[in-house]
């Protein structure tokens, strides 16, 4: 399997499997449970988390999976999957308002 340093990533433009633009990579961050996790520059400014295990492929581009309709939505700060009208993360506890 091919591994990649942050300098690989830092810099690629992240794409939604829906073609969507997501932003840009601009960190790469590790929490002691071992998730790692993208830190996305958004073209409005604002700053995303997306988790390694949404990421399917990197190239060119980082294209990471996006939630099935309906199934929950992603907390803007961790990135897991929270239920679609959720306004706390179950998963960090932060607010999504």
């Amino acid at each position: 399997m091919k591994t990649f340093r942050k300098e690989d990533v830092v810099g690629k433009t992240v794409i939604e499997t829906t073609g969507a633009v997501k932003g840009k990579v601009t960190d790469v961050t590790f929490d002691l449970n071992g998730t790692i996790t993208l830190i996305v520059k958004g073209s409005d400014g604002n700053e995303s988390q997306v988790t390694v295990a949404k990421v399917t492929g990197i190239s060119d581009h980082v294209i990471v999976k996006v939630d099935q309709a309906g199934s929950g939505t992603t907390c803007k700060f961790c990135g897991a999957t929270k239920p679609p009208d959720s306004i706390w993360c179950p998963s960090c506890g932060k607010s999504q308002v």
